[in-house]
């Protein structure tokens, strides 16, 4: 099972940009090899100012897999896709 602890550890480099532009990651959910994170903001969020959400789900993959390697699958949850 893969610590959510990791998972937070290894999101906190993202998470300076990301407040940045009134926005956070939270994770929401840790499986065996699977994390999802959420995409989170308010009003006052620049939504134009981060990247697409599949962009965004590359690089969160990329960074988990760097820093969490037991993580195999990354689910964006992303409120601009609704």
């Amino acid at each position: 099972m893969i610590a959510k602890a990791d998972v937070e550890k290894a999101l906190d480099g993202l998470r300076q940009g990301f407040n940045a532009d009134g926005a956070d990651l939270q994770v929401a959910e840790v499986g065996d090899s699977t994390v999802s994170v959420r995409l989170v903001g308010t009003a006052e969020t620049c939504w134009e100012c981060i990247v697409p959400p599949d962009q965004l789900r590359n690089v969160i993959s990329a960074v988990l897999a760097h820093d969490v390697p037991s993580v195999r699958s990354v689910e964006l949850i992303d409120p601009r896709l609704k």
